[in-house]
């Protein structure tokens, strides 16, 4: 027998009387629809998160139309970002994921790695990022074989997998071609994706320069990274390239010397060595520098 035991009587509540027992079972049987009903119209009406409320808008546009035999097609993956939002670098820090892209290309042709801007440091606290915000250009270099004919960057697509974030974070996907105006402002769309790419470039890291003699040390709690050949600066961030090396949210100290500076970079909590190089990206006041220095082991270093 189905029984449903009424409210017991207080001060917001209303004893209802007891209805025959055909009566309930109908009752029951009815809010069970109900429920369904709902739970089915709530799951029709779910959609995937779209440009609109991903926070990003997401094109792919090319340097030009099409490139001299034997030259590579720049095409670039470009990120609109809202105020405030954020996608991720190679190494994207403590969270996040960067942008993963599946190319689909014509015969003969193959795309090479992303080329990407020195980013920035995100978030506070413990947890720190490394990653990008306003907007951003990924160039890839679009090469062609030897016997590959054409080369035009309408025959260029992508489907980019990316995440977006703030105090959450959003999954994104699209399917892109090569952006086409198709209009009468043509030119001045082609010169604006000209200068888009010209600042992507002076974005990227540079080659250390040939004076410069860069090593590194394995102590007991922290890495150290010797720079011999450019004035000491107490402006200076290291990005590694390998996820898992050094603690991403703890200060990177840095030790003047009268040839160059020791920088102090503490290993991650969770570190698992040994490692043979420190490679990575060292910023000295706003300019991004490659680097990649054997690492061999040492006694401990204190620096004040």
């Amino acid at each position: 027998m189905l029984y449903m035991e009424p409210p017991k009587q207080t001060e917001r509540h209303v004893v209802v009387p007891r209805k025959p027992h055909w009566w309930r079972v109908a009752f029951v049987l009815g809010m069970c629809a109900a429920v369904l009903f709902l739970g089915a119209e709530a799951k029709a009406q779910a959609t995937p998160p779209s440009e609109s409320v991903s926070h990003a808008k997401v094109s792919l546009i090319a340097e030009n139309a099409s490139t001299p035999s034997g030259k590579p097609l720049w095409v670039g993956l470009l990120f609109q970002l809202d105020p405030g939002w954020h996608i991720y670098w190679q190494n994207p820090g403590d969270s996040g994921e960067p942008p993963k892209v599946q190319w689909e290309l014509p015969e003969g042709f193959q795309a090479g790695e992303i080329r990407w801007p020195v980013p920035i440091r995100l978030g506070s606290g413990s947890v720190i990022d490394y990653g990008y915000e306003a907007h951003v250009l990924l160039m890839v270099p679009i090469e062609r074989s030897p016997g590959a004919r054409g080369g035009s960057a309408s025959l260029v697509a992508a489907d980019v997998k990316y995440v977006v974030c703030r105090e959450i974070c959003i999954p994104g996907k699209a399917h892109l071609t090569v952006s086409s105006s198709g209009g009468t402002d043509t030119a001045s769309q082609a010169s604006e994706w000209r200068k888009l790419f010209q600042e992507a470039r002076a974005q990227l890291p540079k080659p250390a320069p040939a004076n410069w003699k860069v090593s590194a040390q394995s102590g007991k709690n922290d890495f150290y990274l010797t720079v011999v050949g450019v004035r000491p600066s107490r402006n200076v961030t290291f990005f590694p390239l390998r996820p898992g090396l050094i603690e991403n949210s703890a200060e990177q100290k840095v030790a003047g010397r009268h040839d160059g500076f020791l920088l102090s970079l503490p290993k991650a909590e969770n570190f698992a060595g040994p490692v043979s190089e420190l490679a990575g990206i060292l910023v000295l006041d706003g300019r991004g520098y490659t680097v990649n220095a054997g690492v061999v082991a040492m006694y401990e270093l204190q620096i004040e």
